[in-house]
């Protein structure tokens, strides 16, 4: 009886499971020597640029400018309650424009998790997220996605977080082990709680990176307008559905 309880097997594992656990290790690897070396490179090109007194200047008046305008959006524009939207969700895009962000919609596109341009995550219709949607309006479109795109964003783009490491969504055990103690165990329930804005919602879609976007064929024409009158920017409603097809 000792004997046997001494040589207790280990359990099995199938070799196409070993094969995929090593492959995902070593693209994490290689993710974080290009990050290092990106950063590096930045670092480098940054220390001999130059900057000109008026540039300082045009880059202060523009981020006032660009306050003002926020301050007026949120006295003129007023907001409907979260209960009479026609979705409780929402896939937000950062588009393309100016970098002279203020530091008050700097902070709020972190918060939303938009700090890149053409990158797009999924929120939960709130009266808070319709707030800060309506402060970095001239940078987000948005709108309400359908079960498809929500669908074929997560199992094309998708990537998650775990320990702090992004990796791809290849593994149902990795999803576990990210998200199991909240009933999420696989790709699938992911896709449900997110489509649905589930009791873990923010659990969900924090688990996931912000979706990377291509370059649409005719590229966004960032007028300062909204997308009702032509525009690139604000609510787009279920017309949010085309852009993320073309951008997907």
């Amino acid at each position: 009886m000792m004997a046997e309880e001494g040589t207790q097997q280990l359990p099995y594992v199938r070799e196409t499971v070993l094969k995929k656990r090593k492959v995902n290790e070593d693209w994490a690897i290689k993710n974080r020597e290009r990050k290092a070396a990106k950063r590096q490179r930045r670092r480098d090109d940054g220390k001999g640029a130059i900057k000109r007194p008026e540039d300082f200047v045009r880059e202060f008046r523009n981020k006032e400018l660009d306050f003002v305008r926020m301050r007026t959006r949120l006295k003129v524009r007023k907001l409907p309650p979260a209960e009479s939207l026609s979705s409780k969700l929402i896939f937000a895009i950062r588009i393309p424009g100016t970098t002279d962000l203020h530091p008050h919609m700097r902070k709020i596109l972190r918060k939303l998790r938009l700090t890149q341009v053409l990158t797009g995550v999924f929120l939960k219709a709130s009266e808070a997220t319709m707030k800060r949607l309506l402060v970095v309006e001239p940078f987000v479109t948005y709108g309400f996605p359908n079960l498809k795109n929500v669908k074929e964003l997560i199992y094309k783009k998708g990537r998650g977080f775990l320990d702090k490491e992004p990796f791809p969504l290849t593994s149902n055990d990795l999803i576990e082990k990210a998200l199991g103690e909240h009933g999420i165990i696989c790709l699938e329930d992911v896709v449900h709680e997110i489509a649905t804005v589930g009791p873990h919602f923010k659990e969900a879609s924090n688990f996931l990176m912000p979706f990377k976007l291509k370059c649409p064929e005719r590229r966004l024409q960032m007028k300062k307008k909204p997308y009702k009158d032509g525009g690139d920017l604000g609510n787009r409603e279920d017309k949010i559905n085309e852009l993320i097809e073309k951008l997907n």
